[in-house]
Parts: structure tokens; C-alpha cells; sequence
């Protein structure tokens, strides 16, 4: 990779996006060893946790977490294979799947909402780690605007 390359805005965007995955899906890891859980699977879980009493469908995940439909069937095929989320299909729509806890799940991530929210909070404390506070406004706007942009 040439020096020039790095010095574009959109792959240090990217890199910082790596190495703030990594380190959740590390952190992750000492929590669900049992489950080799990474950072997507887990957001997907806590969604569905928050959304409990809701339908919720396979296609309102990709959307709310910009996702290809590809993808999101992938992260829900291996949480339904370890009995995490159960899939139906709407009654009225059959290519609709609708997305659930399953008892298990749920157990899994009530047991460890603190331990996931500690994780979290340190992972973004690490992100704006020696930025003021008006440093780190700057920042929620900047990153408010490309998302905004695309």
C-alpha cells in the first residue's frame, strides 16, 4: 500500500473501524467463549433484546444496521444454529423473516447486559481517549454528516 493511499480520509475511516472491531470482538470474546460471539452478532442480539414485545424481521436489521441482506442472512444463520434466535416468517408476508430470542438468548444477554455495556462504554472512552469534550461533539458531527452523505 503506498503512503499516498493512507493518507485519504476514507481508509483511515476504515482502519479505525478494524481496530475498533477487533478490540470489541476480543473483549467479546472473554465474555462469550462458550459462543465465539463476534460484535455484529452481539449488536444483533442486543437489537432484538431492546425490541422485545416488537416484530421485528431479517430485512429491518439490514437496514438499521446497513447491511447487505447476504450478510445479515449469514449472522442469523449461525445465532439460529447455536438456539440464540429463532426465525418465523410473517403470517401475511412469507418473505418476511421475522427474528426472536430465543429463551437461551435472551438468558445470554440478560445475564451479561452489564458486562456488554461496560465493554461498550470503554471501547468508546478508548475512541475519544484525550479529546475535549467539544473535540469529541466535532467528531459525532463529522461522522454524523458522511453517514449522511451516503
Amino acid at each position: 500500500m503506498s503512503k499516498m493511499f493512507l493518507n485519504n480520509l476514507g481508509p483511515k475511516i476504515k482502519i479505525a473501524n478494524t481496530l475498533i472491531e477487533k478490540q470489541l470482538n476480543n473483549e467479546f470474546a472473554k465474555v462469550f467463549d462458550k459462543y465465539s460471539l463476534t460484535g455484529a452478532q452481539i449488536s444483533l442480539l442486543l437489537y432484538l433484546y431492546d425490541s422485545k414485545g416488537r416484530t421485528v424481521t431479517q430485512k429491518e436489521i439490514a437496514d438499521a444496521f446497513v447491511l447487505s441482506h447476504p450478510t445479515v442472512r449469514g449472522i442469523v444463520k449461525r445465532l439460529a444454529d447455536s438456539n440464540l434466535i429463532a426465525t418465523s416468517h410473517l403470517e401475511h408476508d412469507q418473505r418476511q423473516v421475522v427474528l426472536t430470542l430465543t429463551n437461551q438468548g435472551f438468558n445470554l444477554i440478560n445475564d451479561n447486559a452489564e458486562k456488554i455495556r461496560i465493554i461498550m462504554d470503554n471501547v468508546n472512552q478508548r475512541i475519544v481517549l484525550g479529546s475535549s469534550p467539544q473535540e469529541v461533539e466535532r467528531l459525532e458531527q463529522a461522522i454524523e454528516k458522511i453517514i449522511s452523505n451516503f
